[in-house]
């Protein structure tokens, strides 16, 4: 008999920050880590993106670039398999949120 189990790619931290000098601290912020690939910042990507107008959202579908995806995983699994995607989004982010 074989078993089958997912394949663990990563972890989600919960992170709490109890005291900070400089500002308020956050209550609670989770983080994605890869294993091998560090920090995941797709998901973090879409939800700026469409904050921002740069990714846009109805009810659960996503367009990005032309493409109509459903669902926010599906969205972060399309980010992460297409980095030349990822790269544009966060270069538009980038350009509108730190105009110099």
């Amino acid at each position: 008999m074989i078993a089958l189990f997912p394949q663990i790619s990563g972890l989600n931290v919960c992170v709490q920050v109890v005291k900070n000098k400089l500002a308020p601290g956050k209550k609670k912020s989770e983080l994605g880590i890869h294993f091998g690939h560090g920090f995941y910042v797709e998901r973090e990507v879409l939800e700026l993106a469409c904050e921002h107008g740069v990714i846009l959202r109805e009810g659960t579908s996503y367009f990005i670039e032309g493409e109509v995806i459903e669902g926010k995983d599906a969205a972060e699994k399309y980010l992460v398999e297409n980095k030349e995607a990822l790269d544009t989004v966060v270069a538009i982010l980038r350009n509108q949120l730190f105009k110099m």
